[in-house]
Order: structure tokens, then sequence, then C-alpha cells
């Protein structure tokens, strides 16, 4: 091989380059696992979801996750089947709409985001947007910044991953591919649970082979109806009234026998009494 006959200075750096290339490609390849390129078939726009997920301090509200995707809480509130003024618990999943469009062949939907103190493309990739976008899509986003000197209050745009259903999907009747982030932990049958989906059409879709924290695409043929928890536990509202009655109705009949069992210990001692002074008397 060439690179032996190299001075061993000029050798480490034709090493150093090419593990840095080989880094930056397996990088690039390792975020791009679920394809999101424009369906030939498929409309150049549409409506759609992404998820988020409710975190502590600053994301345990509706109004902060709205002004996030720039959108009415009230929308985020009817598509994640929870009231608008619920307060959010940690690790809550929520629907956000969003609309989906075709950029150079690949499926985006364009998110404008202001630059605040200390941000960056990574932070807010990862940690705002939740890995619904990547810090390499930020800066082919917005060419004309640059990433290392992001000016406070510059609009940047944050191009989520997402997808429209091709026309061989909605034969079918898929409506929505929800884009929602793999964790470590999930697996293909919860997560087909939770949202209604199949499990078939989940496998075709997407490649789980090291997904975590990775964006996928949830085919479904209906906007799923989330089984949300309330804020104080896991029971939700409607589930709380029937408990709130059975223990209404247990503490009335409480209440009830512990009356009537003074009532007859008040008799009884009463005829006990009336006993002992008849006796009295006689004698």
């Amino acid at each position: 091989m060439a690179v032996l006959f190299l001075p061993s200075s000029s050798r480490c750096l034709f090493l150093a380059l090419m593990l840095f290339l080989t880094n930056i490609s397996a990088q690039t390849q390792q975020l791009s696992r679920t394809n999101f390129t424009c369906p030939v078939d498929s409309p150049p726009s549409c409506e759609t979801y992404v998820t988020y997920i409710a975190q502590s301090p600053n994301f345990l509200s509706l109004t902060n996750i709205s002004n996030l995707f720039d959108i009415s809480s009230l929308s985020i509130s009817k598509a994640s089947n929870i009231d608008e003024d619920s307060k959010l618990i940690p690790n809550q999943v929520l629907l956000v709409p969003v609309t989906c469009g075709c950029t150079e062949n690949r499926s985006f939907a364009n998110i404008s985001y202001s630059i605040k103190t200390d941000d960056y493309y990574k932070l807010i990739s990862a940690t705002l947007f939740q890995n619904l976008t990547n810090y390499l899509e930020m800066e082919d986003a917005n060419p004309s910044l640059n990433p290392n000197l992001l000016p406070l209050d510059a609009k940047v745009v944050a191009p989520l991953f997402c997808r429209c259903p091709s026309k061989n999907q909605l034969n079918k009747g898929i409506k929505y591919l929800i884009t929602y982030v793999w964790k470590a932990n999930d697996n293909v049958t919860i997560v087909s649970s939770k949202f209604g989906a199949s499990q078939g059409d989940m496998l075709t879709q997407n490649n789980f082979t090291d997904a975590a924290n990775l964006p996928i695409l949830i085919p479904v043929t209906n906007l799923p109806k989330l089984d949300q928890p309330s804020s104080s536990g896991s029971i939700s509202s409607s589930k709380k009234l029937p408990v709130i009655i059975g223990i209404s109705l247990g503490s009335a009949f409480f209440i009830v026998v512990l009356t009537l069992s003074l009532v007859y210990v008040y008799c009884l001692k009463m005829k006990r009494l009336n006993r002992s002074t008849s006796l009295a008397e006689t004698a």
C-alpha cells in the first residue's frame, strides 16, 4: 500500500484523516436509518403528526411546547386526547400536528426557531426537539449561518423528519405516518399497540437496527386516541368517577352501621338500667 512509503508524520496525518472520514460516514449513516425521501406518488405536502415527550422542567406545559412548535396549544390537546388546561407529567406522550413537505427530495416539517443564549445545533436538535431532527440537517437547512457562531435572536429552520403516505399506502387505508423517536427500551409490540398500528406495516417502513434515539415512522389508519394519564397519577378523570362513587357509598354505609350500633348499645344499656331499677323497687 502506498501509504506505507510515506514519512511517519505524513502517515499519521493520513491515518487520522481516514479515521475522521470514516467516523463522519458512519455518523451520517447512523442519523438516517428510516427512509425519509419523498415517494414519487405522494402528495407534495400533507398534514401529519410528530410525537413529543413532556419533560421537566421547561416542557411540562402545553403553552411552552406549543410555543416551541409555533402552533396553538388547543391543536396539541385535541390530537393528544387531553384537556387544554391539563398539567402534564414527565414522559407523557403528545401528538403535535405539523405540515410535512418535500425539500430537495427529502421530507421535512420546517419549524422556525429563534436562537437563545448558548444555543447550538446539537442542543436544539437533541434536547429541545428530542432528536426529531439532527444537527447535520439543521446546518444544511441554514447555510447562511455559521453553526459555531449563531447570532442571538436569529431565526433558524429546524427540519423535523416526516413523510406523507404514498398512493399505495393511502389505498391501504394508511392516513398518517407519525414520526416517533425510538427509545432503547421500546419494542414493536408495545409501540404498535400504543398507537394502534400494524406491526407488519411498522417493520416494512423502518429499519430498527441500532434505531435508539432515531426517528422512525408509525403508519396508522386513524389518528390514535392516546391513553393519557392524569396529572395526579395513572388514573384518568373518566376512571376516577366510579372510584369516588364507591368511596362515598362505602363511607355512607359505614356511618349508618356505626349509628345503628350506637343506638343498639344505648337501648341495651337503658334496658339493663330499667331492669335494675325494677328489682330495687321490688326489694
